[in-house]
């Protein structure tokens, strides 16, 4: 009897896992849809400004009832920074991305991020790659110029979109880099924190040289939803690999393709490139290897470690 109750419970944390996982993945395309919606009449930096002001208001009240303010403090600032510096390069890509190119094609592109992050670490880690992972990186680069191809001549602007949304994957893999070695000693809600601080300060920095228009009323709307959607989705994520091991809810993450279809056809009558099909499945199967092999190599007691809302809010 007590075995029943503990696979009963150990089901129920599971579709619980599953459930933030799900929320997760529409806040944060419903967020990506927001910043495609301003149609670039905001600046990127302006919409980091906002976004990381909501995050920064909600991450400090949950640290002051979690362990108080003192949970946010650090001595670890070298790496805050490279970390920080990192993933707002990241944004500021994706956000760029996203007024360029579809929602689908970018979370195609989006899904490179695994293989720049095996990359770096034979790069700069020196980590050993066998022959699987040399598999998965040959087809998922594969798959990635069957994305890209098509418009490297047909349309400056898709080509030109398509290679700032990689140049974003690569800065989220160096974010990925960085914060693994700082995971284990510092608090998730702290690295979310001073990434946030971060973004907001650089954003800051862009106003001499893009402009920030007092946005309209919807404009304030979508900026505020972006913020919301942003804040909502990291945390869920966060959620989700608390109560279910990462090998059942990271894979959801491909979901996102089929939701940012859903949305860009019904919202922006957006239809993805035939190469998108193509590209994404090789792309997406890569992925899936090199996290099925990563997780197989973790003990067996740090399979359902939760990620850091930060490590996934890029």
């Amino acid at each position: 009897m007590p075995a029943v109750s503990s696979s009963a419970h150990d089901s129920g944390r599971a579709l619980t896992g599953v459930g933030f996982k799900l929320f997760s993945v529409l806040c944060l395309m419903a967020m990506a849809a927001s910043v495609k919606a301003l149609g670039g009449a905001v600046p990127p930096g302006q919409i980091m400004f906002f976004r990381g002001l909501v995050a920064i208001a909600v991450i400090a009240v949950l640290a002051w009832r979690t362990g108080g303010f003192r949970l946010l403090t650090t001595r670890n600032w070298r790496a805050h920074a490279a970390r920080s510096l990192a993933g707002s390069l990241s944004m500021f890509c994706w956000f760029i991305s996203l007024t360029m190119i579809s929602l689908a094609e970018m979370s195609a592109i989006s899904f490179t991020v695994p293989l720049f992050v095996t990359l770096l670490a034979l790069a700069f880690l020196g980590e050993r790659i066998h022959a699987y992972r040399w598999t998965a990186l040959a087809v998922g680069f594969a798959g990635v110029l069957v994305i890209v191809g098509p418009d490297l001549f047909a349309s400056e602007s898709a080509a030109l979109g398509k290679g700032v949304g990689l140049m974003a994957a690569v800065f989220a893999a160096f974010a990925l880099m960085f914060l693994r070695r700082m995971s284990g000693s510092e608090h998730a809600l702290t690295i979310t924190f001073y990434f946030f601080v971060t973004s907001s300060a650089l954003a800051l920095l862009t106003l001499p040289f893009w402009p920030w228009p007092m946005p309209t009323g919807e404009q304030w709307l979508l900026l505020g939803m972006t913020g919301v959607f942003g804040v909502l989705g990291q945390l869920a994520m966060t959620w989700s690999y608390h109560y279910a091991e990462a090998s059942l809810v990271a894979p959801l993450d491909y979901l996102n393709l089929l939701v940012a279809t859903v949305i860009g056809f019904y919202v922006f009558d957006e239809v993805p490139h035939p190469s998108t099909w193509v590209g994404a499945p090789l792309v997406i199967a890569a992925g899936v290897i090199i996290l099925w092999r990563e997780y197989r190599s973790l003990p067996r007691n740090a399979r359902a470690e939760p990620l850091s809302a930060g490590e996934k809010g890029l």
